[in-house]
């Protein structure tokens, strides 16, 4: 038997690969007999378990990790940031089911924008800037706000005031402007609105308050700006002077794109992220489900391990290996955050073109059967349970022999029997006493009763009269006798002897 041996991970055994199939069967007789089967070999469950924790620990790069205790998280995630929960589904990679997976969506942000740290929704044990539960968009109105007057859209919910931008900000002079400047970015931005309602309800934290402090502040800058005097020539009446304003307001602009995050349910303190790269997806029929699956394509390293796109790779390049994830009937959020995610269906048909043209590298073939040795003694040490294990079906139980209940009668009676025992060995003069009343005791209970008949002819289950000791037949044919009372014989008194 000839073949090489897999790269295994740190302090497991390495298994036995050849390169062609059922190579691991060609043995000579003599080398058959200590050849053992796949059960007895741990071959199979070794490389199973290999696999399985490879895409669990060592196959994406970490995103972040939740800190047990005092200690801090091993990876912290990368600052302003926002994460949204995508939902979950089963993933399926190759051999292996991963049930319940969590996707995410995490979109980054300036630097310069502050964000709160305060969010009743969010985990506090998880290392991160901001809130999960928020979100951005990036996109405005396609059809300007029109406002010629300095009235609120009826889409507006409410009208900041100027007591409240006196208190937010003091540096900036209070104009009717600007309060519907105020007003109008709210309309299209779901963070500044968020905030002034907050304020307004004073639920706002002091971060908050800040927040939408400079964004006031940075609204009043672009008033004086687009106020500033401009050359006689240009100086015109604009005839739409709000909607410049309204479409000037931008969110800030990202510093990169957004990351699809995954966290498997067997390993909840680590988040993973999926490198964006050459990725393609479609959605296959699910006939049992309403949700149709969704087969997402990608590469990974050879070397089995991917690298984030701002990490430096030192070594030499490596072959990019496709696989694919199935994912089982996942909610159609997901699907739309994977289109969003790969750059749209177009990119993702340039990518399948890619993917196309990578070249398979020669594949290797495990050998399921060992003959006896240091290494199967070794797998089977790996992959011996560390408790001791019972079948779920288990053989009959030995059934207990029944034992018949004893009486009320005969336990007494031994009760009684014992104490009188007890009681002999201390006091002889009371003894025959309770013995004889138990005797009479017991021929009482034992004596069997008269038996209900009549007096003359025997019968019993007739009716009987006369005091019930007759029935009416004998009575009838003057058969019956009553019984005469007993003489009494008088008692002589005695002569006195003289």
């Amino acid at each position: 038997m000839n073949g090489h041996n897999a790269n295994p991970p740190k302090n497991d055994p390495m298994l036995p690969v050849g390169d062609r199939p059922f190579w691991d069967q060609e043995y000579s007789e003599e080398e058959a007999e200590s050849i053992q089967s796949v059960a007895e070999s741990f071959v199979l469950l070794k490389s199973l378990k290999q696999s399985r924790d490879r895409w669990l620990y060592n196959t994406f790069p970490k995103f972040s990790s939740k800190g047990r205790g005092n200690k801090a998280p091993e990876v912290a995630p990368p600052p302003n940031n926002t994460i949204q929960n995508r939902g979950k589904c089963d993933v399926e990679i190759g051999p292996h089911l991963f049930a319940d997976t969590i996707f995410y969506e995490v979109h980054y942000l300036s630097s310069s924008f502050p964000t709160s740290s305060q969010n009743p929704t969010s985990n506090p044990y998880w290392q991160s800037t901001v809130p999960y539960g928020s979100s951005y968009s990036l996109t405005t109105p396609s059809n300007p706000i029109p406002s010629t007057s300095a009235a609120v859209p009826p889409s507006q919910p409410e009208i900041i005031s100027t007591p409240l931008i006196s208190s937010l900000t003091s540096e900036a002079s209070i104009t009717p402007g600007l309060i519907h400047q105020v007003n109008v970015a709210a309309s299209t931005n779901p963070i500044l609105s968020n905030l002034l309602q907050l304020a307004a309800a004073g639920l706002a934290s002091e971060a908050q308050l800040k927040t939408l402090g400079l964004l006031i502040q940075s609204l009043a800058n672009m008033e004086s700006t687009l106020s500033a005097p401009t050359p006689a020539t240009q100086q015109h009446p604009p005839t739409q002077p709000t909607s410049v304003n309204a479409n000037y307001y931008r969110l800030p602009t990202p510093v990169k794109d957004s990351d699809f995050v995954l966290e498997f349910n067997e390993a909840p303190n680590d988040r993973w992220l999926i490198p964006r790269g050459s990725i393609y997806a479609q959605l296959l029929p699910n006939p049992p489900s309403l949700n149709a699956d969704v087969e997402l394509t990608l590469t990974i390293p050879s070397n089995g391990r991917m690298a984030t796109s701002s990490s430096h790779q030192t070594s030499a390049p490596s072959i990019e290996l496709p696989v694919t994830l199935r994912l089982k009937a996942p909610p159609s959020t997901i699907w739309e955050t994977i289109v969003r995610w790969a750059g749209g269906e177009e990119k993702m048909k340039a990518n399948k073109s890619h993917l196309d043209s990578l070249v398979q590298p020669k594949r290797l073939y495990i050998g399921l059967q060992l003959p006896t040795g240091p290494l199967l003694t070794q797998l089977q040490t790996a992959c011996a349970p560390a408790y001791t294990m019972k079948p779920l079906r288990q053989g009959p139980n030995p059934s207990r022999v029944s034992r018949q209940k004893r009486s009320y009668t005969s336990r007494r009676t031994d009760k009684t029997s014992i104490t009188v025992t007890n009681e002999s060995k201390s006091v002889d003069g009371p003894t025959e006493a309770i013995v004889v009343k138990k005797s009479r005791t017991s021929q009482s209970k034992s004596s069997t009763s008269t038996p209900i008949q009549c007096l003359t002819c025997k019968q019993t289950d007739v009716p009987l009269i006369l005091g019930g000791r007759f029935c009416r037949p004998c009575v009838d044919s003057g058969k019956w006798t009553p019984s005469a009372p007993a003489p009494v014989t008088p008692v002589q008194p005695t002569p006195a002897q003289g």
